[in-house]
């Protein structure tokens, strides 16, 4: 059983604004891709509406997958500065984990938060 809707005034006029841009963005893009110098006129077809529907489905996944490989990216960048950083303070690592083991597994713990912290924070950034 469908649901009965119903429009507010406010509703209405939003929809209507709503239903222009999509038409404005429709016709810029067909006559776009349609344009012949010296014709005043474009006819848009249905197929050049299904083209047009296609197109941007098409662009969505896009940037799905472009907001996908930017946060494999940032998290290849933050790993790669970790290893660097460690590589370069491996003596004074090996000397704690010797002398002081307590204190190099709450320094490895917090270096882990701090990783896991970041990179949720690209995954929530990237994701909207």
């Amino acid at each position: 059983m469908e649901k009965k809707i119903t429009y507010t005034e406010s509703g209405k006029n939003s929809l209507d604004k709503y239903l222009d841009e999509q038409k404005l963005l429709l016709e810029k893009f067909i006559s776009d891709e349609k344009y012949v110098f010296g014709d005043d006129e474009i006819e848009i077809t249905a197929s050049d509406i299904k083209m047009y529907i296609d197109n941007s489905k098409y662009s969505k996944r896009r940037t799905e997958r472009r907001k996908s490989l930017l946060f494999i990216i940032n998290t290849y960048i933050i790993f790669g500065i970790i290893i660097t950083i460690g590589g370069l303070i491996y003596p004074v690592i090996l000397e704690m984990l010797e002398d002081r083991p307590f204190q190099f597994i709450i320094t490895i713990m917090g270096v882990f938060m701090s990783i896991f912290a970041i990179i949720y924070k690209i995954y929530l950034k990237n994701r909207n």
